[in-house]
């Protein structure tokens, strides 16, 4: 009598063979395909492969609520996983379906011929590593120091006057140069910081002014 492992299984479980689970197939899926296959196997009782459903509320028992089940079924069966056994719809029930490394032997109510299935399918999968969605990229701080100091260019149409000015952006600007056509005349001002004003040394205007020696006016 053989021995019992000390890490037997009680209970009913679901069995998927490593050689699927080594293979590309398996290996090359999403890891939202991978959770619902094995969201399908739950269902396996040893007697109803190929009557395998993914019905919303089975789906919402087994905590799936995202919206990429729809996407990662087809790359299920893309990837040679499970077959689609019965198409369902309004009064038809719900799809059916089929994991491709067990024997198909129940084809009562199934819209595929008998000898229409094919056993293995999943390693005959060849394909390349089905495309992860890639992450936003963040811009590193380079990338931001680069972004403010842009041109931006703006241009104002009002009749006759055409005006384009150019800015460069920067975190501190010393001046701003303008570019103004006006009337296919081109002219370009800087406009220079205005003098600071001096405590005690002023005009009226409250601003210094160069050359009056100090004196108020």
């Amino acid at each position: 009598m053989a021995k019992k492992l000390p890490e037997s299984i009680v209970g009913n479980f679901s069995a998927i063979p490593h050689s699927v689970m080594d293979s590309l197939a398996f290996t090359g899926s999403t890891s939202a395909a991978k959770a619902l296959v094995f969201a399908l196997i739950r269902q396996v009782n040893g007697r109803n492969n190929g009557h395998l459903h993914l019905a919303p509320g089975w789906l919402k028992r087994q905590g799936f609520t995202s919206s990429t089940n729809f996407k990662a079924k087809d790359e299920l069966i893309e990837r040679g996983l499970i077959v689609q056994t019965k198409w369902g719809g309004l009064g038809l029930g719900a799809n059916l379906y089929a994991v491709t490394w067990l024997p198909l032997t129940n084809y009562v109510g199934l819209q595929i011929a008998e000898g229409g299935f094919r056993q293995g399918e999943w390693a005959r999968c060849a394909l390349s590593p089905t495309p992860r969605r890639q992450k936003p990229k963040k811009k590193n701080q380079k990338d931001q120091y680069d972004d403010r100091n842009n041109s931006t260019t703006a241009t104002v149409n009002s009749n006759d006057l055409s005006t384009t000015m150019t800015v460069t952006k920067k975190a501190l600007l010393p001046s701003i140069s303008t570019t103004t056509t006006v009337n296919n005349v081109v002219n370009t001002n800087t406009l220079i910081k205005l003098p600071k004003r001096i405590v005690g040394v002023k005009g009226r205007s409250g601003i210094s002014r160069e050359g009056t020696g100090g004196a108020n006016v």
